[in-house]
């Protein structure tokens, strides 16, 4: 086959272009495989704290109840693990308090404790301590206060026993001594309360570092028998609240707004709006559309037929009665009916009307004639 100098340069030309990229590409420094930690995948990426709901499963024999509401507090229950958040009121702490008294363990978190905090990132909500919580705390001897500087622990003591640990928190907690500690235990009546300023040591990422899960077999084992309630994301819901405290107020209330819309709403079918008095058609208006439609119809006869072989015959039976068969028919008609003779002939004689008010008229008359003599 014979190529032209054209197509000669074009593959000539793309072939310079192959071998450019080609010297290009081998000038390339060689690239170097990097791995990067992205998260978790699954139910460990939407549960931060799997990984310690399933060490308590497996060391304590039972669940771990998660509840994302303010829980009724009893003797069923005999270790709470929260974060600050809840603990915003006074009867909240007021409930809490009288719990532990009777031998329960609450186990208080103050930093890293939402799920959707990523463990990856090094963004946080920023960190509140409600007042309530803060003077409930003081009336225990510890010392809750924030600081713009984030400080490292890298030992926790826990019931005398010392761990190796690596907390984080923006949170200064201080015991009796004015010691910054990032774990305190202190007893309340019958029962316990552990304040800890970070809860990433029950993290997924970082339960199996240093001595964490060391430090939460321990917790766990100072508790009594029942139920660990874990409240996550837990808020106060007035919805909840109200129902608890007000149930017959609301269910009297709800049949009390029952009762009024069954006396004030139509039983059946959607309610109608009311017309207003420019939209109501008269009803000589609906007669006017009618005789238009027969007289359009050239239907005159066939309407008006019946009605005058009735009125006829009416008409004779009652001359019949009363002896006036030799009176003309119309002026009977005329002067039973209180018609001029003029609109009686018309009525009974006419065979075609010129327009629909005339058939209208016509009707009607007739409809007037026949109710005279029933």
């Amino acid at each position: 086959m014979a190529i032209c100098g054209k197509e000669l340069v074009m593959i000539l030309l793309r072939h310079a272009c192959l071998l450019f990229l080609l010297a290009f590409l081998t000038q390339c420094e060689k690239t170097v495989e990097k791995e990067r930690e992205i998260g978790y995948l699954g139910k460990a990426r939407a549960n931060p704290f799997l990984a310690w709901e399933r060490f308590v499963e497996k060391q304590q024999g039972k669940a771990v109840v998660t509840q994302s509401t303010w829980p009724v507090l009893d003797e069923d229950r005999s270790m709470i693990f929260c974060t600050a958040d809840p603990l915003s009121t006074d009867l909240q702490l007021e409930q809490i308090g009288a719990w532990v008294k009777k031998g329960g363990h609450a186990v208080v978190f103050l930093d890293r404790f939402e799920l959707q905090q990523s463990d990856w990132s090094s963004w946080s909500r920023p960190q509140e301590l409600p007042d309530a919580l803060v003077e409930w705390a003081k009336g225990m001897g510890v010392e809750l206060k924030l600081s713009d500087a984030e400080k490292s622990h890298t030992e926790a003591q826990f019931l005398g026993e010392s761990y190796q640990v690596d907390m984080r928190s923006k949170v200064s907690m201080k015991d009796e001594n004015q010691c910054d500690q990032p774990v305190i235990s202190l007893t309340m009546g019958d029962g316990r309360v552990t304040w800890i300023v970070d809860a990433s040591m029950m993290r997924n990422r970082w339960i199996d570092q240093k001595q964490h899960i060391d430090l939460i077999g321990d917790l766990l084992d100072c508790r009594d028998d029942g139920e660990i309630l874990f409240l996550r994301g837990v808020g106060i819901s007035f919805l909840a609240l109200v129902w608890e405290k007000g149930r017959m107020v609301v269910v009297g209330f709800g049949i009390l707004i029952a009762a009024w819309l069954l006396t004030h709403l139509p039983r059946f079918g959607p309610m109608q709006n009311a017309l207003r008095e420019d939209q109501i058609r008269a009803y000589d208006h609906h007669l006017e559309m009618i005789g238009d439609f027969h007289w359009r119809l050239d239907r005159c006869a066939s309407l008006l037929a019946p009605l005058r072989t009735e009125v006829q015959e009416l008409c004779q039976q009652w001359q019949m009665k009363h002896g006036r068969l030799d009176e003309r028919l119309f002026d009977v008609i005329a002067s039973r009916a209180e018609l001029p003779v003029d609109r009686v002939e018309r009525a009974m004689t006419d065979l075609r009307a010129r327009d629909p008010l005339i058939l209208i008229r016509m009707v009607a008359d007739l409809q007037s004639i026949r109710k005279t003599f029933v």
